[in-house]
């Protein structure tokens, strides 16, 4: 099978991975590109980025996760790269409270420099990452406590991630993947098409077959008529989390 590239994705989105220096956001993006893990790293300098391709029920989509500096002398260039973002990776390190508490300057930042600023209705999509969970021993945050504040400011989900194992790293930056597909451009998901899918699942149980000639010809029938954009839509719920780490 040949490799995926870019060619082979129906969307591309920009994610940004934000928090305080050295709580592990490179780290995170090594494991997620199956990098060395490294104990010591140096600090990045300004901004980097990755891309990763995903498969989201039924697409194939491309985050370009851009990884940026937490010292406070880069955050006026992070501030810059809030442009255009359609989803971000909040991340803290367990074993550093202050970490934790210094949360509240990204969150506020998020809302100043992307919601109210470029008028964004539709919600951008945030993942909390508490990282360095391997590290139990030195742990300073309980993971209720990153629980209580994924509630408070709705992010969309909460992870307690290692870069070091890789327990939960690709499990959030896939839900991420997700929920921006599902923001964005839910008509590239299987699930935003329940018409085509309940003809598929019967007529795969009468014969075996994905769709059957006649129901294929009324399917396009019917989206000639009215159109792609102009199909029924219908509430879906999202998909179930599993807490297993990849």
């Amino acid at each position: 099978m040949m490799p995926l590239d870019e060619s082979d994705c129906a969307a591309t989105y920009k994610v940004l991975v934000v928090g305080e220096h050295s709580v592990g956001k490179t780290a995170l993006l090594n494991r997620l590109m199956n990098r060395e893990f490294r104990v010591s790293m140096m600090p990045t300098i300004g901004v980097d980025f990755v891309k990763k391709i995903f498969e989201v029920d039924g697409a194939l989509v491309q985050l370009v996760i851009w990884d940026t500096a937490g010292q406070e002398r880069f955050r006026s260039i992070t501030r810059l790269q809030y442009r255009g973002v359609q989803g971000i990776v909040l991340v803290y390190d367990v074993t550093n409270s202050q970490s934790f508490t210094h949360l509240q300057f990204w969150i506020n930042s998020i809302h100043s420099e992307i919601r109210h600023s470029q008028h964004q209705y539709e919600p951008i999509p945030i993942i909390l990452c508490g990282n360095k969970a391997d590290m139990a021993d030195s742990r300073q945050v309980d993971t209720r406590r990153g629980e209580k504040l994924s509630r408070e400011e709705m992010a969309f989900e909460f992870y307690e991630t290692s870069a070091k194992t890789g327990d939960n790293v690709f499990l959030a930056f896939q839900r991420l993947a997700y929920h921006v597909t599902d923001i964005c451009d839910p008509k590239l998901m299987k699930s935003y098409h329940p018409f085509m899918i309940k003809q598929e699942d019967m007529s795969h149980k009468q014969n075996g077959d994905s769709v059957t000639p006649k129901r294929k010809q009324k399917w396009k029938a019917k989206k000639a008529k009215v159109g792609h954009s102009k199909l029924p839509v219908f509430p879906r719920s999202l998909c179930c989390v599993s807490q297993q780490g990849s």
